[in-house]
């Protein structure tokens, strides 16, 4: 038990902004931002997703979009931004989602640690709260 670790997530959500900090057994600290504009949109229509994040836990790092319609299902991955040294900078990303059905579409933003950083394998180190988007005929 002493070798697990455990993270207490704070989650705070302002103005379609939603932050992470996460706190582990090894002092490992997580910051994610995801601002996500605007919080209405129509079939077909393109919005635009911004995110960055930050953790003491991988020295690579990338900013990834997630997406699933409903609350429910798997989260797929829509796009990430380019691989970081997380000792230097955040890892962060800008894009565009494509809203394509009606109903709650919900977004997160996620950090995922980065083998090397010309790629390689890759593993979920942290998730923003879900953001939702109302999609409108």
């Amino acid at each position: 038990m002493a070798h697990t670790l455990a993270r207490l997530f704070t989650v705070g959500a302002m103005a379609g902004a939603v932050a992470v900090a996460g706190i582990g057994a090894a002092s490992a600290k997580t910051n994610i931002d995801l601002e996500v504009r605007p919080h209405t949109q129509h079939v077909g229509q393109w919005f635009s997703v911004q995110g960055s994040g930050r953790t003491d836990s991988a020295e690579w790092e990338k900013f990834c979009v997630q997406e699933r319609y409903g609350n429910k299902g798997a989260w797929q991955t829509v796009w990430c931004g380019k691989t970081s040294d997380s000792t230097a900078q955040s890892a962060s990303g800008y894009g565009w989602v494509r809203a394509g059905q009606r109903g709650t579409l919900e977004l997160r933003g996620v950090l995922e640690g980065v083998q090397t950083a010309k790629g390689g394998r890759t593993w979920v180190d942290a998730e923003s709260s879900p953001v939702s988007v109302s999609i409108v005929r």
